[in-house]
């Protein structure tokens, strides 16, 4: 409402201002006097008609009867446009009129003597239509007037309403860099000021004051994630380091040596925590573009049976079957130091969430090779599955409303970035209570 108040006021101050300037511009018009050089067609035209009333005065002895010949002659031979003329006496009597009738206020004139015998026998008035000054013309130059100092308003309102929309543009875009605590507070206004926002014309502007809206969002929502990331990492990290740490300080403490399967365990805390370290720097050189890959052909296949052969204790402490379908003649030219980190993020993904039963695919598509995972858990919804594989997005509760397993949300996010460093690509159907399936697609060879 605010909006559309402002854009009323605007209007009708325009509007004001359109019609005093064509008053004002009228005004002028009328009380600026008449200039009082002849103009040069009806001196023109008076000098010509003075000449053939001294002619025709010359032949006939008198200008009796000249009326007649005059009107003739004048319908014969127009000297282009309306014209008037008028012949009077020495004594100013009228004898002979001829041309268009018309104001007198709208002609200007000038007027000529003509000659009989060698003396002035009376004059000549030619008269033309008035282009510029008087009544007649006031009115047209001042809706002229009216119409460019509406055409101006317009302009001034139209560039009023860009300017608007720049600064709220502008304000976007500040959203687009973190300040700290002001952070917060300027997005909290974002959509106040949304409202307030007048609608954009041009279609290329709606799309960029769309995208900015969707990027302020979005680096919102990323702020606010930070700040639990943080805290998350320093708990993922803050357990293991705490058996790690109690589990040395005992065995100083007690002068003896850890026995293989202590060792086991303080190996598998370490090898987590490793792999949390390994998720971030990935992370960060995939997304940065600068992920390096040691490529050369090999078979995923061969990858994913190491996993899944990996995998198969945690799967049965579980209760869940692990199954693989494997092609062991689809070859890919890559990493398969990468390859088997995304085999190993997109099992562990679907082992934490499978309720009895995963599946490992591997086959050859097209001029590529996709691989699945498919597990039997709770599914998601359709709005869910477009931000799986962004940084720091996990599910905590299935439909059943139990949690689900505490994580990161890094693993899939990395998944993502190995295979766009491959030239592939990734994505996830499910449908809900019915498990998900994760793929990821990659060329067979890319430079």
């Amino acid at each position: 409402m605010k909006a559309r108040s402002l854009s009323r006021a605007a209007w009708l101050r325009t509007a004001c201002c359109s019609a005093a300037a064509a008053i004002a511009a009228a005004a002028v018009l009328v009380g600026t006097p008449q200039s009082s050089k002849e103009p040069d067609e009806a001196k023109r035209l008076a000098l010509y008609w003075s000449g053939y009333a001294s002619a025709y005065a010359g032949l006939h002895g008198s200008a009796d009867g000249m009326e007649e010949a005059l009107r003739r002659d004048a319908a014969a031979h127009p000297p282009g446009g309306a014209f008037h003329l008028e012949v009077r006496t020495a004594a100013g009597e009228t004898i002979a009129v001829a041309g268009e009738d018309g104001p007198r206020g709208s002609r200007l004139s000038s007027v000529k003597p003509f000659m009989l015998d060698g003396r002035v026998a009376g004059t000549v008035e030619a008269s033309v239509a008035s282009s510029a000054g008087g009544p007649a013309a006031v009115w047209p130059a001042a809706a002229g007037m009216a119409a460019f100092v509406c055409a101006w308003g317009l302009m001034r309102l139209e560039a009023a309403r860009g300017q608007r929309r720049l600064r709220l543009w502008a304000d976007e875009a500040k959203l687009l860099r973190p300040s700290g605590s002001g952070h917060t507070a300027a997005a909290a206004v974002h959509g106040a000021r949304m409202l307030q926002a007048p609608a954009a014309e041009n279609p290329a502007e709606a799309e960029l004051s769309v995208h900015l809206s969707e990027a302020a969002d979005y680096i919102q929502h990323l702020q606010t994630v930070r700040k639990s990331m943080v805290g998350e990492v320093a708990h993922e990290l803050r357990t293991p380091l705490a058996v790690l740490l109690a589990s040395l300080d005992n065995a100083l403490y007690e002068e003896r040596a850890l026995d293989a399967s202590q060792l086991a365990k303080l190996s598998e805390q370490a090898r987590g925590m490793a792999r949390l370290v390994q998720d971030l720097q990935d992370l960060s050189l995939a997304e940065s573009g600068r992920l390096a890959l040691d490529k050369r052909w090999f078979a995923p296949a061969e990858a994913a049976a190491a996993i899944a052969e990996l995998l198969e204790a945690e799967a049965g402490d579980k209760g869940i079957q692990v199954r693989t379908e494997l092609d062991e003649a689809a070859k890919v030219f890559g990493d398969e130091k990468r390859i088997r980190q995304l085999l190993l993020n997109l099992s562990d993904n679907a082992l934490r969430h499978a309720r009895t039963t995963m599946t490992v695919r591997v086959a050859a598509a097209g001029s590529g090779v996709r691989i699945e995972v498919e597990d039997d858990g709770w599914g998601m919804e359709e709005e869910e599955l477009d931000q799986l594989f962004q940084r720091y997005v996990r599910r905590r509760t299935y439909a059943d409303g139990s949690p689900a397993p505490r994580g990161l949300g890094l693993g899939l996010a990395v998944v993502k970035g190995i295979a766009e460093a491959h030239g592939g690509s990734v994505g996830v159907s499910s449908r809900f209570g019915a498990g998900a399936l994760f793929y990821a697609e990659l060329p067979a060879y890319r430079e």
